[in-house]
Formats: structure tokens, C-alpha cells, sequence
């Protein structure tokens, strides 16, 4: 599979664990992933993220999502 594949896996993976941890409709996690322009941030992290659990991943977008709205 080439990075651009495993990106995307990637993205699926973080989309459907956003769904269940933080307890929200697929269209808020929609919403959250347009707003913040959260996919290309999940490119951008994608070797930092391939040894994190997905615990760590989801408290750095929720960091990455609050610095954001801090500057707003």
C-alpha cells in the first residue's frame, strides 16, 4: 500500500474512534473533521501518529482542535 492508502486508513480509523470515544453522531465528527480541517492535520502528523495509540492520537486533536479555538 502506498502512504496516501495508509493515510486514508488512517483517517477512517481516527473518524470511527472520534464516533465512539467522544460519543458523537458521524455528522458532528463530519462537522469537527470540515471545520478544523482535521484530515490534512491527520497527514501531516501520519508517522508521529504510527507509534501512538489511539488514545494519545485523539487527546492531540483535541488539543490541536482547542488551540484553534483559542485563536478564534
Amino acid at each position: 500500500m502506498t502512504r496516501t492508502d495508509n493515510v486514508l486508513n488512517m483517517q477512517i480509523t481516527i473518524a470511527n474512534s472520534m464516533k465512539q470515544e467522544w460519543n458523537m453522531a458521524f455528522s458532528k465528527v463530519s462537522d469537527l473533521l470540515d471545520k478544523y480541517d482535521l484530515l490534512s492535520y491527520i497527514d501531516l502528523c501520519y508517522e508521529e501518529y504510527n507509534s501512538m495509540g489511539i488514545k494519545g492520537i485523539l487527546e492531540d486533536l483535541k488539543s490541536y482542535i482547542d488551540s484553534l479555538e483559542e485563536f478564534a
